[in-house]
């Protein structure tokens, strides 16, 4: 059971188009610039490929939403707007490939002049990769702030905008792949197609071009944000936070020595995807505890029947969270464990809402939305402690 509450619009619920920003129409050029050159390089095998593209883009499909789901759960206090999450996502799966492709290939030739060719393909791909790929899904992010700065309040979200253009990146990626094994295939389009599409998405899905950017976001993020540290910390930490996605990405790419047996290249590919994995998580156990913080701090005018201490208690995670609901669950049932979910929901709207009118500077009475989200608060207690009450009464007569 829900609440009927008053719908409020947060301020970080608006839209990307930003027509009056120069960024923006430079963000549009580099979009159609990404398209026009992949649709060249679709084009001329698209009618001999068109089901093993599709199966392939199938299973991408698979993999954005489980990827869309996980960066969802890892907001903890803002669900970013979708026309900025799609345009992060339009950077990296088009402007950012499509300057990848072009520099990637120039510099493999360039190695293999001042090397060899056999040379250049092994070691070209560590090199060549991190260098070219990841300041340009950077950029993606640098391009948001200039546009809309406004959703940009906390370091997390650059780690959010950073996953997003790298996962953009990851799926056209996989299907340039899946395009052009599907060629090269003699026997089945097909086969060569999903071969390489089921190849990348389980072996390098889990770790791939989302952990990397999603580091260097969020050191852009923290330079754009943490405006009351020095300015030497703030680039320290951005640079330091882009070395690292480069170095994310070239262990990756990094070849396991000819001479070792095949069996072991799989276990040593996973050891070095879960290294990045937990470098990954380290990061985000720092952003989501600031995130935290943040919350509590924005919180902590507010009245004892707004928020209470263990309403702040239960908002630290999505776990808390969870073992919160389940505790109401079974002390008083599947209603009052749905309107605490949504007594959580409206707190993260106030405290949006709230953290907006401190950066204004206002300090008047409430405005209309403030006013409303915490009548819609006021609702949902009033509803759980019923549910609360019925729940006693039903057990006493049982006993």
């Amino acid at each position: 059971m829900n609440v009927r509450t008053e719908r409020v619009v947060v301020e970080s619920q608006g839209a990307f188009v930003r027509i009056r920003r120069p960024a923006y129409w430079l963000f549009v050029a580099c979009l159609v610039y990404g398209l026009l050159e992949l649709g060249r390089v679709l084009s001329p095998d698209y009618g001999d490929i068109a089901t093993a593209l599709w199966a392939s883009i199938g299973v991408n499909a698979v993999l954005a939403y489980f990827f869309l789901d996980i960066l969802a759960r890892l907001d903890l206090f803002e669900r970013e707007p979708p026309t900025v999450r799609a345009a992060a996502m339009c950077w990296g799966g088009l402007a950012a490939v499509a300057f990848a492709m072009f520099a990637n290939d120039a510099a493999i030739v360039v190695l293999a002049e001042f090397t060899d060719a056999q040379w250049a393909r092994t070691w070209g791909p560590p090199i060549v990769g991190p260098l070219n790929e990841e300041w340009l899904k950077a950029m993606g992010v640098v391009m948001l702030v200039l546009i809309v700065r406004e959703h940009f309040d906390r370091s997390i979200d650059g780690l959010i905008y950073g996953a997003l253009v790298g996962l953009g990146f990851q799926v056209v990626e996989n299907l340039t792949y899946a395009i052009k094994y599907a060629v090269m295939n003699p026997n089945s389009d097909l086969t060569g197609a999903l071969t390489v599409t089921f190849t990348r998405v389980l072996v390098a899905g889990p770790w791939s071009h989302p952990l990397y950017t999603g580091a260097a976001g969020l050191g852009i993020a923290f330079f754009v944000t943490q405006t009351r540290r020095r300015l030497s910390t703030r680039i320290g930490v951005a640079a330091g936070l882009y070395a690292l996605a480069l170095a994310m990405h070239g262990l990756w790419n990094m070849p396991l020595p000819s001479s070792m047996p095949p069996a072991l290249g799989i276990p040593l590919s996973y050891g070095k995807g879960l290294i990045i994995l937990g470098l990954f998580f380290v990061l985000y156990h720092f952003a989501a505890r600031a995130e935290w913080h943040w919350f509590v701090t924005t919180m902590s005018d507010q009245d004892e029947g707004i928020i209470t201490a263990d309403d702040l208690t239960e908002m630290r995670s999505l776990r808390s969270r969870r073992k919160a609901r389940q505790h109401a669950h079974k002390e008083w049932g599947k209603e009052a464990s749905s309107l605490l979910g949504q007594l959580h929901r409206e707190l993260v709207n106030l405290a949006t809402l709230v953290a907006r009118d401190q950066r204004r500077g206002e300090t008047l009475e409430d405005g209309p939305d403030v006013a409303a989200v915490k009548r819609n608060i006021a609702a949902i207690r009033a509803e759980l402690d019923e549910a609360k009450g019925r729940r006693a009464v039903s057990v006493g007569a049982a006993q």
